[in-house]
């Protein structure tokens, strides 16, 4: 009797399946969201923000099975963000083999921490003020204190949230206090924005060595890994109060001055508008220059600071560089600034004299004489005077062109980039010429080291 085998090949089916590796986090520990999903054909979506947390880190590990001649996909994609509050994870679509899988919601809650009380390691925030103003800059500190006595394998710090402030980290200083190690982190806070802003409870993982013995029977074996323990600091609140529109907050005293006070036609003159004082040098108006009939290139602002009395003071500086061929008059630049009161900022006016250009040939004077007539024999004698006394003239003439010329080329020659470029400025009309100086004012005033072939310019100008 024969036997009727039927034989149903196996079929690998699609799926798609969710998880964390926690619900329940302190703000500052990070939560790993996992879809993982089998297939052949798999696309995962582009998760850029968890609710308003940016996705910090991706991971993603795969497996391919083959049964019965059937390829499947085993993808695992982990998202890692840092939540500071409860946040829902939404459902998300997963496509596989062109059919949409949706996945289900997760909800995180994030536990309030109390700043831990451990004898051998404390975390520490501080800030200068806990008032202040839109642009009013604040020194924010963290202090990690850490026991002489104790080696923890690892010692990781998560930065605080800053949102709403501009930030700038100013110093790290460590020393020793009362048997402790310090390690004191300085940062600048400049407040964007009104309202009553939280900072911290920051977290600290403290990572010590932990061994263990494994059961192996041939090997006595001994496994090592990191167990991390948790130190919360003291929460900060700070209240930001609104300052006057189209102000900047802070002292500041303004002036322009010059490299020249006199300068030839189309020579450059470096103009420098300089502000120093106390408050926020990062919000200074887009200062600009406009004048009629004046050429100005505008350079990017120098700021250097420093913290004088826990305040934040230092200095601008702004370059522009102006061509003209007649004098230049800078009036005064303006701005309002605050600090209990609103401070006109005004700084002094400029005016470069301009020399104007000698023309390089005067046109000849002509003089109308009344016209006498007198009967006299034809005589060419005076007009063949008049024919030499003109040639003689035009050869002149053209041996002073011919005596010039040697002479610019001359100093072309000679000439460093400065120099060049004002030789140059005179014949700037020319396209090749114009190109020519472009690179020459690089050189000069951005210290790039652009090539200028002198040959090559002076065979242009013997062509003009």
């Amino acid at each position: 009797m024969k036997k009727l085998i039927l034989l149903i090949p196996f079929l690998l089916m699609a799926y798609v399946n969710v998880s964390v590796n926690k619900q329940k986090v302190y703000p500052g520990e990070e939560v790993v969201f996992t879809i993982q999903a089998s297939g052949n054909d798999i696309k995962f979506p582009n998760i850029q923000k968890i609710g308003p947390f940016p996705v910090q880190g991706t991971a993603i590990m795969q497996n391919i099975t083959i049964l019965n001649g059937n390829m499947q996909k085993n993808i695992s994609k982990s998202y890692i963000f840092f939540p500071t509050k409860d946040v829902t994870i939404p459902s998300f679509e997963v496509f596989i083999d062109n059919k949409a899988y949706k996945t289900k919601p997760i909800h995180i809650k994030v536990l309030k921490p109390v700043q831990s009380k451990d004898a051998n390691f404390k975390l520490l925030l501080s800030v200068n003020k806990q008032q202040t103003y839109i642009e009013e800059p604040l020194i924010f500190s963290i202090e990690f204190f850490q026991k002489d006595n104790t080696n923890p394998q690892s010692i990781e710090i998560r930065k605080p949230n800053f949102d709403n402030f501009f930030t700038k980290k100013l110093s790290t200083k460590t020393f020793k206090k009362d048997g402790y190690t310090i390690t004191k982190y300085n940062f600048l806070l400049i407040p964007q924005k009104a309202g009553n802003f939280q900072i911290g409870p920051i977290l600290a993982k403290i990572g010590y060595l932990k061994q263990e013995k494994t059961n192996d029977p041939f090997f006595n074996l001994i496994a090592a890994s990191i167990e991390y323990k948790n130190i919360f600091s003291n929460e900060i609140n700070v209240s930001v109060k609104p300052i006057p529109k189209n102000t900047v907050f802070g002292e500041f005293n303004a002036y322009l001055s010059s490299d020249k006070t006199k300068v030839k036609a189309n020579e450059p003159v470096n103009v420098t508008l300089n502000i120093k004082g106390c408050g926020d040098f990062y919000n200074l108006p887009q200062f600009k220059l406009n004048i009629p009939n004046v050429t100005i290139y505008t350079h990017k602002p120098i700021i250097k600071t420093f913290i004088k009395d826990n305040t934040l003071c230092g200095e601008y500086t702004k370059n522009f560089t102006l061509i003209s061929d007649r004098n230049i008059s800078i009036k005064p630049i303006e701005f309002n600034s605050f600090k209990t009161k609103i401070i006109h900022i005004k700084t002094n006016p400029l005016l470069i004299e301009v020399k104007s250009l000698t023309p390089k040939y005067h046109s000849p004077k002509i003089i109308t004489k009344e016209k006498v007539i007198y009967k006299v024999k034809k005589d060419y004698t005076l007009s063949i005077i008049m024919l030499v006394v003109g040639i003689l003239i035009g050869f002149g003439i053209s041996k002073i062109e011919i005596k010039k010329e040697p002479s610019v080329i001359k100093k072309i020659k000679k000439a460093n980039d400065k120099e060049l470029f004002n030789i140059l400025l005179e014949y700037s009309n020319n396209p090749q010429i114009e190109e020519i100086l472009k690179k020459l004012e690089e050189n000069i005033y951005q210290n790039k080291k652009n090539r200028i072939n002198k040959r090559e310019i002076i065979k242009i100008l013997k062509n003009l």
